[in-house]
């Protein structure tokens, strides 16, 4: 059973797309796992009107931010095979049949994506403005991924041995997929596919923004301390 994990806050502008783009890839027996942090536009109303069976809509009990948020999702989901998916993405064709090839021989699978940006300021037009690895480039290893993460949640599935180990998530993460990513590199094994299977959506409403980090200097370390403290020592 395949399980897709989402986190919404106030995706109702995109939601609708990037499930659709899910839902056609899944079987019968699969499920999203969408849990929301309290949005206050048509996020709800929009997904409730999909009205396919195969989506499970987690209220907000109180506001948690996306990390965990994301980790309140993982806990809920019943797949043997997780996805995580952003709420304002799409998912290209195939991928869903592509990352299962590759889990045959991983534990944990992570791909490119194209970015998508507005062709306008109005974000009305998106076009495709390159590969998420020209500005993020896979690297392997335990110490490259804690010092720089490489990994981004929307591009990575993995079997629940993985999921087992990473809940619950520590406190004080810098964000979940590299929490993710560094738990697979220490004790799985770990496969990158070189090809785009996610249209990245880039607007000012992303919760990660790639290339940049608003963290300073004092707060990078620190995040890079407790996460040395989680993964070295506590898992």
């Amino acid at each position: 059973m395949v399980s897709v994990c989402m986190a919404t806050y106030n995706g109702g502008k995109f939601i609708r797309e990037q499930l659709e783009s899910i839902l056609s890839q899944l079987s019968s027996d699969a499920e999203i796992v969408i849990a929301d942090d309290g949005s206050a536009d048509d996020t709800l109303a929009v997904v409730k009107s999909i009205g396919d069976a195969r989506l499970r809509l987690l209220p907000a009990e109180k506001h948690l931010g996306v990390i965990y948020n994301f980790e309140r999702a993982l806990q809920a989901s019943k797949g043997e095979i997780i996805f995580l998916a952003d709420q304002d993405d799409i998912w290209l064709s195939g991928k869903v049949s592509r990352v299962l090839n590759a889990l045959e021989d991983a534990d944990f699978v992570t791909h490119d994506a194209f970015m998508l940006r507005p062709s306008d300021n109005q974000e009305c037009s998106w076009t495709r403005s390159g590969k998420l690895s020209e500005i993020r480039p896979y690297k392997k290893g335990l110490i490259a991924n804690w010092w720089k993460n490489c990994y981004s949640g929307n591009c990575m599935a993995f079997r629940r041995n993985v999921l087992e180990r990473a809940l619950p998530f520590p406190r004080n993460l810098p964000m979940h997929d590299q929490w993710l990513g560094l738990v697979a590199e220490k004790f799985f094994r770990v496969s990158y596919v070189a090809e785009p299977l996610v249209e990245y959506r880039q607007h000012s409403g992303n919760a990660t923004h790639i290339g940049r980090s608003p963290a300073g200097f004092r707060q990078k370390i620190k995040w890079r301390l407790d996460l040395a403290r989680a993964i070295f020592l506590s898992v």
